[in-house]
């Protein structure tokens, strides 16, 4: 599987075998970067999980109104939040 990296470059299977092949016999003149696990950070700051308490019905029309526009909750929500704030 070809992986585009973060310089625009894609990587073959290939190209990933033959790096492992001489960082393993020490001939790799490469450098390691920081590796990320896990989704890409929704903000360039610290963030925070926000929760509170909702009628199941109010529950049930918002993820209806989220699929219809073909988001998740949570990216509902951000939007709603976001729009909000603008306004401020």
């Amino acid at each position: 599987m070809d992986v585009k990296a973060e310089s625009g470059q894609i990587i073959t299977d290939e190209m990933f075998d033959e790096m492992a092949k001489k960082y393993e016999d020490g001939t790799w003149g490469g450098k390691l970067g920081k590796l990320v696990v896990g989704r890409p950070s929704l903000a360039d700051e610290e963030v925070k999980s926000v929760s509170f308490r909702l009628p199941v019905s109010k529950i049930a029309i918002m993820d209806a109104r989220a699929a219809a526009r073909g988001e998740t909750r949570s990216e509902f929500l951000r939007e709603i939040i976001e729009v909000e704030l603008v306004k401020a």
